[in-house]
This record gives C-alpha cells, sequence and structure tokens, in this order.
C-alpha cells in the first residue's frame, strides 16, 4: 500500500455518508455492539463498553496508516451502521474490509453495497491497494451475491472464530486486475 499523505475523513457516495467515528457515537456504537438485531444470525456480538471506545478513539486504533473505521450515514445523517477496513499483519498490499448495517430496517436497501462499493473505489485509485478480503458466514447469501456483483472471486471455505465463535464461511477475494475488469466501478450512478 502507498503510504498516504492525507487521511480522508468523508466518502460521500450516492446516497450515503461514510465518515470518520466521532466521540458523539460512541454511544450509539456500544448500542450497536450488544443488541442481537443489530449483528444479526450473521456476525457475533462484540459487547464493547464505552470506556474501551472512548480509549480506542483517542489512542487512534479507529482511525491510523493501517485501519480505519467509518460510520455510515444517509444523507440525511441517519445512522446505518460501519465499514472497517484494516491491513493484516504481512500483507503490505491486501485489506480486509468488513460491514454491518446495524438497523434491521435498513438491510437489503442496496446501501451495504453502495459503501463497499464507494470504499473500494477509494482504496484501489486511492490507496493503492492490490488486493481486498472479505468473509462471510456461509449462510449468508445476501453478502455473497453482493460480493459477486462488486468483483470479488471465491477463494475458499473455512472454519474461523469470530469473537470465540467457530463459523464457517467463505474468503473472498478482488485482486486490482479484477477490479479494473468490473464495469460497476466505472458508473457511479446506477
Amino acid at each position: 500500500m502507498r503510504a498516504m499523505s492525507y487521511f480522508i475523513e468523508k466518502l460521500y457516495t450516492n446516497r450515503l455518508m461514510l465518515r470518520k467515528v466521532r466521540q458523539s457515537d460512541l454511544d450509539l456504537l456500544v448500542q450497536w455492539s450488544r443488541s442481537r438485531d443489530s449483528y444479526g444470525d450473521f456476525l457475533s456480538p462484540e459487547c464493547f463498553e464505552l470506556h474501551q471506545l472512548q480509549q480506542k478513539l483517542e489512542s487512534g486504533v479507529f482511525w491510523n496508516q493501517e485501519e480505519k473505521i467509518f460510520l455510515i450515514e444517509r444523507r440525511d445523517e441517519i445512522p446505518l451502521g460501519t465499514i472497517h477496513y484494516w491491513q493484516p499483519p504481512g500483507k503490505t498490499d491486501t485489506v480486509t474490509v468488513s460491514v454491518k448495517i446495524a438497523d434491521p430496517g435498513e438491510r437489503n436497501k442496496g446501501y451495504g453495497t453502495e459503501a463497499q462499493k464507494f470504499l473500494l473505489i477509494y482504496l484501489f485509485d486511492n490507496i493503492g491497494v492490490q488486493q481486498v478480503e472479505m468473509y462471510t458466514d456461509i449462510d449468508n447469501i445476501s453478502q455473497q451475491r453482493c460480493l459477486r456483483k462488486l468483483g470479488f472471486r471465491l477463494v475458499e471455505s473455512l472454519i474461523y472464530d469470530d469473537l470465540h465463535i467457530k463459523r464457517t464461511g467463505n474468503l473472498y477475494r478482488l485482486d486490482a486486475s479484477l477490479y479494473n475488469e468490473t464495469s460497476i466501478y466505472r458508473y457511479h450512478y446506477e
């Protein structure tokens, strides 16, 4: 990954804004981390404490050269969830991305796809990432369909540990050549 001389704090999409997490968001993040509805069937509860999140925010864990957590908001500033990317140890040209639409009433409206698409455009076009990996529960058919639409290819099925819960899932990968061949990234007003 090429070194960044600046940190972009907001990404705008057609319907959304992805922005840096702020102090005023922490109560909501704690609430989402403890809500069965917010993490659904395919994610494990994080069960954060407010002081933990305050420490992470203050120490730069949420926002640094290797990792960023964005709050996903509709353009009318209604918070929908989070999208997070990080550089796995030893993989300098790769990032892993995870997305959570925390409000079940806002799922299946394309917000997750839109957030992922525009984050991927930013990562490949501005950061110089060579590949992006995403893991999804084997039963999360909606996310698998989304990843295929975004040009990702299934790499392998595996058993993984998700906050001490064993899950069976799939690893998907999008490399720079697949990104450049996938038309969804060339048309931003679909």
